[in-house]
């Protein structure tokens, strides 16, 4: 029998690519995101497999592409599937390999930075609101807050939230005032 040594990131990443979403399933894994550390592999990978992208089974899933993965002593195909991001917004960065320093990157979720608001007008004093009944446990409540949408503050009421999977505290959003400017600061889960 043989035995591999795998580090944590890529069990958890090989978890997360080998579970393709069924139609009705939620995946959502508490992975790290952003890139992880490169890996030194001397041979590049294979050609890709042609494969055929199937059906979303639901709003809100990306589609991963089948890609190869480094195991530590050979590369892995990974067949493509729909998977539910870690957080809101979260994009899909694909695996690469730099065949000049022999550098593979494993693929990865991505937050792409929101734009950054400024604005020369305060924001006007938050809203007094009724916070409704709690749904459940596991909701967190999330208060009202202004947003800057085309030339105007616009009020966002607050609402109770389920937090993605491994967060459990809400970071509000805020307006920090900078010289004669006002820039937005949002929102996240922590």
């Amino acid at each position: 029998m043989k035995s591999y040594l795998f580090s944590a990131s890529t069990l958890a990443l090989a978890a997360a690519l080998a579970l393709p979403a069924r139609a009705g399933t939620r995946i959502s894994l508490d992975l790290h995101i952003g890139p992880p550390t490169p890996l030194v592999v001397e041979s590049a990978p294979p050609r890709p497999v042609v494969e055929r992208m199937v059906v979303s089974p639901g709003p809100g899933y990306l589609w991963v592409a089948g890609h190869y993965s480094w195991n530590g002593r050979q590369w892995v195909w990974i067949p493509g599937a729909w998977y539910m991001p870690p957080q809101p917004g979260a994009v899909w960065v694909e695996a690469r390999w730099d065949h000049r320093t022999h550098n593979w990157i494993e693929g990865y979720w991505s937050v792409p930075p929101a734009p950054q608001v400024v604005v020369v007008e305060a924001p006007p004093a938050p809203r007094s609101e009724v916070i409704l009944v709690r749904p459940s446990l596991n909701h967190v409540w999330i208060a009202g807050y202004w947003v800057w949408r085309g030339h105007r503050h616009e009020w966002v009421s607050g609402h109770w939230e389920l937090p993605p999977q491994g967060h459990r505290t809400w970071v509000a959003p805020r307006w920090e005032h900078h010289g004669g400017s006002y820039v937005f600061v949002d929102g996240r889960w922590n």
